[in-house]
């Protein structure tokens, strides 16, 4: 299998289709504006909770209220960044007619604006900022959530634009998923430029769809 190209089935069902935000209030986002200044300018570890109270103009009690502990504004800034990068997921995967060109597109896409974004270069302490392990520990060893999003986005595309893989259901979110925690893991601890990385992911996912092929019962 050439790794340049990673061909599969081709179609013509591109269509536009942004990645739905869950609703947030206008206080919480003024909150989550609040807190992002700050570790854009001073790191994680500069954060309190009353002084992101005080840049957006409410009481300590409503910043509480609304996260519960400073981990838990962290877990809502990240799921916030999130969804820049569902977006980016959704529009690069729309943009092709062959399923492992929508996937190096995305993954490329994906780590192209993870190294753009001063919020992520923060988390991963590739910015002058100081590092903090809340942020680390959501990417990583508490990343269920930011993982059970992205696998939910890119096996719903997967299934809207292209044809059959040859996957049930539980395959497909099994290389899914591992192609994501691929990319999460590029995010954190980047070794190679992202048009690299996501030629290499996008080719073991081509291996697997390979294996499918080979074993889907012959028709006609």
């Amino acid at each position: 299998m050439d790794r340049r190209r990673c061909e599969a089935g081709r179609h013509d069902r591109r269509r536009p289709g942004p990645v739905t935000e869950p609703s947030r209030t206008p206080v919480r986002e003024r909150l989550l504006d609040a807190a992002q200044a700050v570790i854009e300018s001073s790191g994680w570890a500069a954060v309190t909770m009353s002084g992101v109270a005080g840049a957006a103009g409410v009481s300590r009690q409503t910043v509480y209220n609304e996260f519960g502990t400073k981990h838990g504004l962290a877990e809502h800034l990240a799921l916030r960044e999130l969804q820049r990068f569902l977006t980016v997921v959704s529009t690069r995967m729309r943009a092709e007619a062959d399923i492992l060109d929508g996937i190096r597109a995305a993954c490329e896409g994906t780590l192209q604006l993870g190294e753009e974004s001063l919020l992520v270069r923060t988390i991963v302490g590739t910015a002058p900022a100081s590092r903090d392990n809340d942020f680390l520990t959501i990417l990583t060893t508490e990343s269920g959530e930011i993982v059970d999003a992205a696998v939910m986005v890119v096996q719903q595309t997967i299934d809207e634009l292209y044809p059959p893989t040859g996957l049930d259901a539980d395959e497909l979110r099994t290389v899914v998923e591992a192609m994501v925690r691929l990319v999460l893991s590029s995010l954190t601890r980047p070794s190679r430029p992202p048009v690299a990385a996501a030629a290499d992911i996008a080719w073991i996912v081509g291996m697997v769809l390979d294996g499918a092929a080979v074993r889907r019962p012959a028709t006609g």
